[in-house]
Formats: C-alpha cells, structure tokens, sequence
C-alpha cells in the first residue's frame, strides 16, 4: 500500500496546484480536466512500479472506480473506498475493515491524497510545465508532458512526466523522477465509461456481504 500511496501522493500535487508556463501544456491539462467531469462514472485498470538504484523493481496492480467524490482503489492486499461519508480501509489478507471519518476541510493534505477522484482533475501552481512532444505510448497517440518544481528546496521530486492521449484527453502514463534517483510510474489503460451510472452503494462497505471480516468503526 505505501507504494501506491506514494505514487498517488505524487499525482496529487500535480492536481493540487498549479501554474502553467507554457499555454499549450495549461490548455491541454485543463480540457482533460474539464473532460474528465463529464463522465458519469468511470473505471480504470492501472500498474504501478516503483524503481529504486540497484533494487529490483517493485510493481503492482489495481483498478479504480470513480463517480462524482465517490471512489474504490483495489489492490491485492485491500481495498479503500469512500461513499460521500466515510472510508472503508477493508484489509484482505487480516479480514478487517477500518472505517473512518473524512476531514470536513477539503483542504486537508490527507484526506486528499486519499482520494484518487483528484488525480484526473489537473491544473498547476507549484509546477512550471512544458509541452514535450506528441509521440505514440502503448498504441495510443500522446501528449508528453513535463512538470517542473518552481522550489526545489521544499520537494523532493526533480520532475514529472505526464502523458496525455490526445484523442480522448485521457491520462495514459505518469512518471516521476525523484531527488534520490527512485523513479515511481504509474501507467492508466483506457477508461472504461460506465453507463448506467454506478450506484452509490457501490461504493460502501456492505457487512451482510462479509459476515467473517472484523469491524472497527473510527467514526462512533
């Protein structure tokens, strides 16, 4: 889990902040923003793998699943939801579910590093960004793009590479470039548009369905 926390970590403050140099890469980042919204919800396979100086990769998988602020992160050893009220942290391998309360301030790091709804909703302050080129990823026609830390004192990433199909203004890859020679990538095969809609219930924790799993409510 620290893994994908760290990656997605990472991917949060691209979504977080923001001022774009370069007016090609601000529109671009902005209309797949704005594209992304209009989806009523989503899911999307993605691998993760962490690459450290003479270690063998680390590499994982998961899916996601969004609607609105609603979420579910799957990963092999568990699975983390939100239902417009609470987290569900349901841990596999121990069959225990932590539920908790999210931070009514929006603007609190935690419970936005939490929530993967803001991965897709990008738009830039701390980063300078550049269009790097259109090339071909994964069969897919992309925008590459770079993102550049204005204040390299307070971060400890050197740069983020992004790309951007261009046909569907859809996030296909993201690669950043830490300060310690670690590179941490995350790679988004094509969402998948869910209609109908998902229900809300989906998005919860349902105990009826996981009599065996041990429950601890952080919220009484």
């Amino acid at each position: 889990m620290k893994i994908i926390t760290t990656l997605f970590s990472l991917l949060f403050l691209i979504c977080s902040y923001g001022q774009v140099d370069d007016p090609r890469s601000k529109k671009i980042i902005d209309d797949m923003a704005a594209k992304f919204k209009t989806y009523p919800s989503v899911a999307i396979d993605f691998s993760a793998t962490v690459t450290q100086k003479n270690q063998t990769n680390i590499e994982q998988e998961g899916k996601l699943w969004l609607k609105g602020n609603l979420y579910k992160l799957e990963i092999p050893d568990q699975i983390i939801s939100f239902d417009g009220k609470k987290i569900y942290q349901h841990l596999l391998d121990v069959k225990e579910v932590n539920i908790m309360p999210p931070d009514p301030d929006e603007d609190d790091e935690i419970f936005q590093l939490m929530n993967p709804q803001t991965y897709f909703n990008i738009s830039s302050k701390s980063f300078k960004s550049n269009l790097v080129k259109e090339n071909t990823q994964y069969n897919r026609r992309v925008y590459e793009i770079d993102l550049y830390p204005v204040n390299l004192k307070t971060t400890q990433f050197s740069r983020i590479r992004i790309m951007v199909e261009k046909t569907t203004l859809q996030m296909v890859y993201l690669k950043a470039f830490m300060l310690d020679e670690t590179q941490y990538t995350l790679t988004f095969k094509p969402y998948e548009i869910l209609q109908p809609s998902l229900r809300d219930s989906f998005f919860s924790f349902n105990r009826l369905l996981h009599p065996n799993v041990e429950v601890i409510d952080l919220t009484l």
